[in-house]
């Protein structure tokens, strides 16, 4: 029978910290607000993904693609190379289901009506944060306490905050770690992408006749299980088992028997190389070169033209002639800015912009309809196209044919 390693120290106190640094960054992201702005936002109004300074409209759709793409390989990434550590660590329901243990355990002494009362008022405060955490994605905080406090914060994102309160609620008071263990789906997925080199949560086969039976492993875990029967959908690797054990066992002058591990060591001392997980990593190293690449060669502006509506074609006496425009201004910058348009001359002809085309003011990430006129003498022949020009501050920030329409 080898040797046990002697190793002592408790895990639970590095994954409360986790716990509390994801939870701490979830409430607060909303919060931050460099240059007035959140720093991860969905912004339905303008319908724009405030993204860490990025500022991403629905027009830009390969770039909120992008986002979301990134989002799906980071979460398979991390599943691939550490397994289910993201249910034991960092998952949401989880760390609810730790506060309301917590709280049950801090009021299992007091009368029942009092205890009962005091319970239900923390996850009803719970669930009430979780629910106004979820609409401050949608709504900026400072908008969203003022449109609260003054009754008029909306219908969609009253049903939103009312509907998340209520299951979060009902999770709380009545489900826990019963979804972890057979619904939430993440497990079954987890199984589907895991490799020898991912890494899970094991009792050392080889130390099964060092094993007490006392159990204390199957008390300590919040899913039921019994770690010494191998590798479990329930598990969420939270380490809770891994706790217990060393702790039998260091009266004892021993190492437990559970460990974290990267797969099985090989002969030759080394672990299993995990390809897949490798794979993705690149994958999601190129989609992050992509959206950085997309975002710093973005367009300040952005302008579109179409003919008038009543697609009127003016010939003048001096024989020029006029067709009329709409154009579509977009400021993606989040400062104020003052454009014009301007015509690209076009040899042997005289153009002219007619209408307000100068010191257009637009605020950040905001658009303009703009009705003019294109002159031209005199009247050029069937196809001809003017180049329409967006200048601001002296630079060309966009351009966009104008096809002349002769009759």
């Amino acid at each position: 029978m080898r040797e046990v390693p002697l190793k002592t120290g408790r895990i639970a106190p590095w994954r409360r910290g986790v716990q509390w640094l994801a939870t701490l960054l979830v409430l607060g992201l909303p919060f931050i607000r460099p240059g007035g702005e959140s720093l991860l936002r969905l912004d339905a109004g303008t319908r724009t993904l405030l993204f860490f300074g990025a500022k991403l409209r629905i027009e830009e759709f390969h770039l909120f693609l992008i986002v979301v793409l990134i989002l799906v390989f980071a979460f398979l990434f991390v599943t691939m190379l550490f397994g289910r550590v993201w249910c034991g660590w960092l998952c949401p329901q989880t760390t609810l289901g730790d506060l309301a243990d917590w709280i049950e355990r801090r009021t299992r002494n007091l009368p029942a009506p009092l205890r009962a009362a005091l319970r239900q008022s923390c996850f009803l405060t719970l669930s009430a944060l979780v629910g106004a955490n979820l609409v401050w994605y949608f709504i900026a905080p400072p908008e969203f306490f003022v449109r609260l406090t003054a009754g008029n914060l909306g219908a969609v994102a009253g049903i939103s905050l009312a509907v998340t309160a209520l299951v979060v609620y009902l999770d709380l008071a009545f489900v826990r770690r019963r979804f972890c263990k057979s619904v939430c789906p993440y497990g079954r997925i987890q199984l589907m992408t895991m490799e020898r080199g991912t890494l899970t949560l094991e009792f050392d086969p080889e130390l099964k006749g060092v094993c007490l039976r006392c159990g204390a492993c199957v008390k300590a875990c919040p899913t039921g299980i019994d770690i010494r029967e191998g590798l479990q959908i329930e598990c969420i690797n939270c380490g809770r088992c891994l706790d217990a054990c060393r702790d039998v066992f260091a009266k004892r002058g021993r190492g437990g028997l559970i460990h974290y591990t990267f797969g099985p060591v090989g002969a030759d001392g080394s672990r299993p190389v995990n390809r897949k997980a490798l794979l993705l990593g690149g994958v999601l190293l190129l989609l992050v070169g992509l959206l950085v690449f997309g975002v710093t060669t973005r367009q300040e502006a952005t302008l579109k033209v179409q003919r008038a509506a009543s697609g009127e074609v003016k010939r003048l006496p001096d024989g020029s002639l006029v067709n009329f425009y709409s154009a579509f201004l977009e400021n993606r910058g989040s400062a104020s800015r003052t454009f014009s348009l301007e015509a690209a001359p076009l040899p042997g002809y005289r153009v002219e912009l007619v209408g307000p085309v100068r010191g257009l003011e637009l605020a950040g990430n905001a658009n303009r309809k703009i009705g003019f006129a294109l002159k031209v003498s005199p009247a050029p022949a069937p196809g001809t196209q003017v180049e329409l020009k967006l200048v601001s501050n002296g630079k060309v920030v966009a351009a966009s044919p104008l096809p002349v329409a002769v009759q």
